[in-house]
């Protein structure tokens, strides 16, 4: 194992807390973020709030990559795997970066269009999904993870595993940025996942654990200075690059059916988006008061505090029941699932109806 993940953790959020610092001092001016014409109004209020400081993560993914790419152990091949995460999720924050960059010198909030966005982001995935299959097809040929077993995703057949790779790998990038509309909401609903991932790998000899701990030291650093109210913002950049590594992490230890379930917060955001855009389509009807979700909840007069506060409580939620699947089994595991399905919709019908 590269060092001590917890040292990992530490330090990389000492380290983060100044380059935010320095980043709002020396750059802050320039990157100053347009907000939404179409979002609340009362985001407007906020003034112009530096942008794009995502970029951060993507520097401390990119060196933790390079620094276990040269020191690695020999005899643990495995380390590669966090590698490959670290620098997957340090290049979808490098797309995210060229986005926030466009928004930002074109005063506007639109940024790359998707079609110019898309194949990248899916060229990033597919190779990561084939440098990860890579790696376990030769761990397999020479018996070099010490009878640990295989990902049950790796014994798919290549017409299966790459598209529902694909699937989950785009869902979660989309999640993660649809998520990040208000102060502290993805950094905080992210870290309950990063914190949970983390205390799973930590069991002295996962590669993993090292861009997990990278990820948490530099979310609470943020969420320091993000909190509302927020004196920077992570923009496409960090949302991206948080959004990759929580994938990258699942993809990699095997997770996939459980990504849904830790990251549940992220899943009925982009939920909301596609329902809301099908049903003003088809019906001319709206069935949320905004889309994406917390925006609806900010309307019906919850507050951005009390949103971020129960978003990430629903995100401890579906954690606790994927550790239900994993450990109680099915019945439970599906117990548990209904239980949390039926919250968000009881929470929505209670709140429905737009606060005067």
């Amino acid at each position: 194992m590269i060092g001590n993940p917890w040292l990992i953790a530490c330090v990389s959020g000492v380290v983060s807390a100044v380059l935010f610092a320095l980043y709002r001092a020396l750059v802050g001016a320039k990157m100053a973020q347009a907000f939404r014409e179409d979002g609340p109004a009362h985001h407007k209020a906020k003034g112009r709030v530096p942008t794009g400081t995502g970029i951060v993560i993507v520097i401390l993914l990119f060196l933790a990559g390079g620094l276990v790419f040269i020191f690695q152990d020999p005899n643990m091949p495995s380390e590669r795997l966090g590698v490959y995460v670290c620098w997957a999720a340090a290049l979808m924050g490098l797309l995210g970066w060229v986005d926030d960059s466009r928004k930002v010198f074109r005063r506007s909030s639109e940024g790359l269009r998707a079609r110019y966005k898309l194949p990248v982001m899916i060229a990033v995935g597919l190779g990561l999904l084939y440098l990860l299959h890579g790696y376990f097809d030769q761990a397999l040929a020479a018996a070099a993870l010490s009878g640990n077993p295989m990902p049950w995703t790796m014994s798919l057949p290549w017409f299966v595993y790459y598209p529902l790779g694909l699937f989950v790998w785009l869902g979660a990038l989309n999640g993660a940025n649809f998520t990040d509309g208000l102060d502290g909401l993805l950094s905080s609903t992210t870290l309950v996942v990063l914190a949970g991932a983390f205390y799973a790998l930590l069991d002295g000899k996962e590669p993993l654990a090292v861009p997990a701990a990278v990820g948490i030291g530099v979310l609470v650093a943020f969420l320091i200075f993000n909190w509302k109210p927020a004196l920077i913002y992570m923009g496409d950049t960090g949302s991206l690059a948080v959004g990759a590594l929580v994938c990258g992490l699942f993809l990699a230890k095997g997770w996939w059916l459980f990504l849904g379930l830790c990251a549940i917060v992220w899943v009925i955001e982009v939920t909301s988006v596609v329902l809301q855009v099908i049903s003003f389509k088809t019906t001319g009807k709206r069935i949320l008061l905004m889309s994406p979700l917390h925006h609806h909840f900010e309307l019906a007069g919850w507050g951005e505090r009390t949103t971020v506060f129960v978003f990430s409580l629903l995100q401890l939620f579906g954690c606790a029941v994927a550790f239900t699947w994993l450990r109680y089994g099915t019945t439970y595991g599906v117990i548990g699932t209904v239980a949390l399905v039926l919250t968000i919709i009881s929470l929505i019908v209670i709140f429905r109806k737009r606060k005067r």
